[in-house]
């Protein structure tokens, strides 16, 4: 089964379906543009072929999204520690 090795130790596969650590992501534009105004809805073959796959580590939680499909390399992005966001300067209630 297919599997990637996350940089915490843990293997995630991504061989089985359904699967509990993939995730599919598609943004809001591309979402917008498959919707048929006309109806309001969005055919369910187009909006799978739009999304990214994305693995989530189930030990650290990093999150591997395949941009450019599972032919190319994932790009990991590691959860930020509880507590450390801040809203934009422009956003600020206080600015």
């Amino acid at each position: 089964m297919p599997a990637i090795l996350c940089h915490c130790g843990e293997r995630v596969s991504y061989g089985s379906i359904p699967n509990s650590a993939e995730w599919l992501i598609v943004s809001d534009v591309d979402f917008d543009a498959l919707t048929d105004p006309a109806t309001d809805t969005v055919p369910t073959e187009d909006l799978f072929n739009q999304m990214k796959h994305a693995l989530l580590c189930p030990h650290c939680g990093r999150l591997w999204v395949y941009w450019n499909g599972f032919a190319a390399d994932p790009q990991p992005y590691s959860p930020e520690p509880q507590g450390t966001s801040r809203p934009h300067p422009k956003e600020s209630p206080h600015a």
